[in-house]
């Protein structure tokens, strides 16, 4: 049964890293208003500077082997100025709906024992 849980977390959880990179994406977009040239270059950017983050610390195939505190403190801090952009674009509900199921997913995971990013043998704690 936990097999099974574990597995719709981590789909949820893949569900949320989709998310947060295509509301900072319309972060991008929405923030600048110079035309559409420079908000699509904002948006696109945007989102590759979440998905770099993203890959470098907080992926199951990370480069960086961070301390599960510090990704623990990097995961929140991306989706909380992430949901921090949506709140300022009037996406006030998106917002809070991308905070509560991070932080559901999140804990939820930590409570199955499956911490995010790579496997707990390859990090010091």
């Amino acid at each position: 049964m936990t097999g099974a849980v574990t597995g719709v977390l981590l789909g949820a959880r893949f569900l949320l890293e989709l998310a947060l990179l295509g509301a900072a994406a319309w972060v991008g977009w929405h923030l600048l208003d110079s035309g559409w040239a420079v908000s699509l270059l904002a948006a696109v950017l945007a989102a590759a500077l979440v998905a770099t983050l993203w890959g470098l610390a907080l992926s199951p195939k990370a480069r960086l082997r961070i301390p599960l505190g510090g990704r623990l403190a990097i995961e929140i801090a991306l989706f909380a100025v992430v949901a921090g952009g949506l709140w300022l674009t009037e996406a006030q509900a998106w917002a809070v709906a991308l905070l509560i199921g991070e932080i559901a997913v999140l804990g939820l995971l930590l409570l199955v024992g499956h911490p995010p990013g790579p496997p707990a043998d390859n990090v010091e704690a």
